[in-house]
């Protein structure tokens, strides 16, 4: 069974029954394999969160990415806002912002390795030193903490959320890295 079919049975789980709320085995009965079959693929239902979340970011990223190909002159907050509306005109993901499931992106969210695999995918295969790498993930943990704001909280309408995403998340994105001091 390839991981793709068991990530769509998890979809499908998660907008059945909820992120919150979907089992491993309500995963594998929508897959059509066994608990140990899935088990296989994700130790636990964190990994398969994880594993979820990842692959949706990723395409939604390509799909950004190719509908604004190189040359075309498209802003960042048009970027941010075009991900926001494909999460939530997908029911499998925007399933993931209802008040009963937000304690599940929350702490997918916080996830490093998601967070390094966008800052990876963001910049490419770019070398970069271990401060340039740290600054490309505090921004993008900043950045997915804002994202999930909006989706967890919307804007009142479209101008509201875009007046956010120009006014705060951009400049913030693109302003000169500040030094960060590390406790002693």
């Amino acid at each position: 069974m390839a991981i793709d079919e068991l990530l769509d049975a998890a979809g499908r789980a998660f907008a059945e029954f909820g992120v919150a709320k979907a089992t491993m085995i309500d995963v594998a009965r929508f897959a059509g394999c066994s608990r140990a079959t899935l088990y296989r693929y994700f130790p636990n239902q964190a990994e398969l969160h994880l594993a979820f979340v990842h692959r949706a970011t990723l395409r939604i990223a390509v799909r950004i990415a190719a509908g604004h190909g190189p040359g075309l002159s498209v802003s960042l907050t048009d970027r941010i806002l075009s991900g926001i509306r494909e999460v939530r005109a997908d029911p499998m993901l925007a399933i993931w912002f209802e008040p009963e499931n937000m304690a599940v992106p929350i702490a997918v969210s916080q996830s490093s390795d998601l967070l390094r695999s966008m800052s990876v995918n963001a910049i490419g295969e770019t070398v970069l030193t271990n401060q340039e790498r740290e600054e490309i993930e505090r921004r993008g943990e900043w950045l997915l903490r804002s994202i999930v704001m909006l989706l967890a909280m919307p804007g009142k309408d479209d101008a509201a959320e875009r007046a956010i995403v120009e006014s705060f998340i951009v400049p913030a994105l693109l302003a000169e890295p500040v030094p960060v001091v590390k406790p002693s």
